[in-house]
């Protein structure tokens, strides 16, 4: 009996001791976010386009990646459109190209440009894109998600 006992005792000290060691080592993850002074990330928004303002505000989307390539993710007419590029910073103005790779048929190789301030509080304003060289072209603002 005095065996089990002491057994007992001992792997309960060693059960806690292995307990205490796991709580005590490990570390809460520290979340990785990119700071709204910082033009990287995901900003999402609308656009709208000139001349068609029965079409409303529709949702747009930069994800801004530090190799100097994004992808504007787009909906209009009730598609999602998905056009990789790349982007450039001089000052507070933010210059993309990006050429659709998914979407409506009749958008897939459409090449657009676009500008924007960045006002560096989390926000894209006075944006304007346009389409190369097909006819269209309007305006969008976007805010930054992280």
């Amino acid at each position: 009996m005095k065996k089990l006992i002491l057994s007992s005792v001992v792997l309960l000290t060693f059960a806690l001791a292995l307990l205490i060691f796991e709580m005590s080592s490990c570390k809460k993850a520290v979340a990785q976010t990119t700071p709204a002074s910082s033009i990287l990330g995901l900003w999402t928004g609308t656009y709208k386009v000139d001349g068609n303002s029965g079409a409303g505000e529709q949702y747009f989307s930069f994800i801004i990646k530090p190799d100097g390539t994004m992808i504007n993710d787009t909906k209009g007419e009730g598609q999602q459109h998905l056009s990789p590029g790349t982007w450039s910073l001089k000052g507070d103005t933010l210059s993309c190209t990006f050429t659709c790779v998914y979407g409506l048929p009749s958008n897939i190789g459409i090449t657009e440009t676009s500008t924007c301030i960045w006002d560096k509080t989390g926000k894209l304003t006075m944006g304007t894109w346009k389409n190369v060289p097909a006819s269209g072209s309007g305006t969008f603002t976007l805010a930054k998600v992280n």
